[in-house]
């Protein structure tokens, strides 16, 4: 459980998660290592099992984006090489009557594009280009709603929203504190 919080801008995405890792029962400690990693050019920012981050931040080569159609790259290059890194690593399962799955959510910055790509493998992208994940989601998101007034067009203000975002979260959701790390990425698009 977590709190992922992202803005995309221009010309950058800002984006931050804190660091606590916490299961159902209440159990918590902080990653040393958070939430947000990059590999190779591909900027990783994930919600949910521990067991998704430890696979594709250690043992997951990204494909290397090739053309200008981002959305077709995600689409046909990078999910389907993590669902095969997730399936050879005894990750991905099925549920009765649904889609398989896996047990994150996944925002990954691709050339200064942001995806949140779903449990089912489904990706999606925000007109508003303020993007959540984990359990501390509603209250992150209600408040860069809040704090924003439309679209953030000014990397320092996104660093305030998305700092105040988290700490809101921590203070509200349970599964969701430790340090907050917020980092900047520039891209071309």
């Amino acid at each position: 459980m977590t709190t992922i919080a992202c803005i995309e801008g221009p010309e950058w995405v800002m984006i931050g998660a804190d660091s606590q890792s916490s299961s159902e029962d209440g159990f918590s400690i902080n990653i040393p290592n958070g939430k947000i990693f990059r590999n190779n050019n591909v900027v990783f920012a994930m919600a949910g099992s521990v067991r998704g981050i430890n696979i594709l931040e250690h043992d997951f080569i990204v494909p290397n984006v090739n053309g200008k159609d981002i959305d077709k790259y995600v689409t046909r290059q990078l999910i389907p090489s993590i669902r095969k890194a997730f399936f050879d690593a005894g990750y991905e399962f099925s549920k009765a009557e649904a889609a398989v799955e896996h047990d994150n959510i996944i925002i990954v910055v691709v050339k200064g594009k942001v995806y949140c790509i779903n449990e089912d493998y489904s990706w999606e992208r925000s007109v508003d280009n303020m993007y959540v994940a984990g359990s501390g989601e509603k209250f992150a998101l209600g408040a860069m709603a809040a704090l924003a007034g439309g679209l953030v067009d000014d990397a320092a203000k996104a660093r305030k929203i998305v700092t105040k975002a988290l700490q809101i979260a921590s203070k509200y959701d349970a599964y969701t504190g430790g340090k907050i790390t917020v980092s900047l990425i520039q891209e071309s698009k």
